[in-house]
């Protein structure tokens, strides 16, 4: 065989071109895609956010550009793991995120009443947001090594790690990220085929947290009261849907909107709201179709797979995105109470970008084509 034969054979491709004909190019090009809109929509929402804290104009910008190379230099990295490396990744991943987490109690940096945030290399990182991917792919790797075992025994463990999550976040406290975690757990085990009576007793359980922490946490007792009650105004919400009336169909146009002058969060939890008044009703529209078609894809793809690993692994990754979207919107639109959730690859963080890299990362990896494929090098199959 020749040299030119050998360039396109699939047997003797590169490390780097093998992985290029294995990822899912649709989902990695929209994901860019998606990252380069979020930087344009920083451009236009940071320097209003900045000049009220007295920083320089493209501040957010310039940090915004270092979180989104990290993230996207994990993305491809992580995506080039197969099973056995993405099992040591999480398992590693999750203890550090452990140890963040306990460190954020220690002297972790207090905002609004809460320590849930540390201080790392000049850089201000939420634990919380790793432990959430890093947990998904350990939830799997307990519920797939136990499978045989007594119910007790895997529901067990993994019941242990999931507890002592939401024991750090309480601490902290951190309601919102632990119904996130419990969500993501209850999708996981759901899919997995827990029986109806434990669903139910975790149910009555899950009921029972819910009204303690309204009745304990008057944090939580002043959202749930400011989203049920329409006398009550709420701030951010209420400027968020003037901007989308604002914004009409076609929007104001890029730079001419003014719910970034006095929103303190439109950079970050109500970036969607600067996306409607700008560009409008129209541009969000597409914008939601096309993270729906990204969740359909990778739907798709869960209900292709037959290795259970892979299977829960997908469905709480696949959770955690979709979820993110719904409530980032939902809350710019009032239709959910308000909630510290960014929107993927948009809003500004460091650590919403980073994980959400590193999640995304670990999509293309379950969904890469070779994880189908039987090679032989005297021979290859398609399966």
């Amino acid at each position: 065989m020749n040299s030119s034969q050998i360039l396109f054979d699939r047997r003797y491709s590169s490390f780097v071109k093998k992985w290029w004909l294995d990822i899912d190019k649709i989902n990695f090009f929209l994901i860019i895609g998606i990252m380069c809109f979020g930087l344009m929509m920083i451009v236009t929402a940071s320097p209003a956010v900045a000049k009220k804290i007295d920083v320089e104009k493209f501040f957010f910008l310039k940090k915004q550009i270092v979180f989104a190379v990290v993230g996207l230099l994990l993305l491809i990295t992580i995506s080039l793991l197969d099973q056995e490396k993405i099992k040591l990744l999480a398992m590693a991943g999750m203890l550090v995120s452990l140890l963040m987490l306990l460190l954020v109690l220690l002297c972790g940096t207090e905002i609004k009443g809460a320590r849930r945030w540390v201080s790392i290399l000049g850089f201000t990182l939420q634990p919380s947001e790793f432990a959430k991917t890093f947990f998904i792919i350990c939830n799997a790797i307990i519920l797939q090594r136990f499978y045989s075992e007594s119910w007790y025994v895997k529901y067990g463990i993994s019941a242990a790690l999931f507890l002592l999550i939401v024991c750090l976040l309480i601490l902290q406290p951190d309601f919102g990220m632990t119904l996130t975690f419990t969500a993501l757990w209850a999708v996981q085990l759901f899919v997995y085929g827990l029986p109806w009576l434990i669903i139910s007793i975790l149910a009555v359980f899950a009921v029972i947290g819910a009204i303690t922490a309204y009745i304990a946490l008057p944090h939580v007792e002043d959202r749930i009261n400011k989203f049920l009650d329409s006398g009550e105004k709420n701030y951010q919400v209420e400027r968020s849907l003037d901007a989308f009336v604002n914004g009409g169909f076609f929007g104001t146009g890029p730079g001419n909107g003014m719910v970034k002058k006095f929103v303190p969060d439109a950079h970050t939890d109500f970036i969607f709201a600067v996306i409607g008044e700008e560009f409008g009703i129209f541009s969000c529209m597409i914008l939601v179709l096309i993270f729906a078609y990204l969740i359909t894809r990778i739907v798709k793809r869960v209900l292709d797979e037959e290795e259970l690993f892979t299977y829960l692994s997908l469905c709480g990754l696949m959770t955690q995105f979709a979820m993110q979207v719904i409530v980032n919107i939902g809350v710019s639109l009032r239709l959910l109470p308000t909630k510290g959730m960014t929107l993927p690859f948009i809003s500004y963080g460091g650590s919403s970008m980073i994980a959400m890299g590193i999640c995304f990362g670990l999509i293309l990896a379950f969904t890469k084509k070779k994880y189908h494929r039987e090679v032989d090098y005297g021979n290859v199959r398609l399966v």
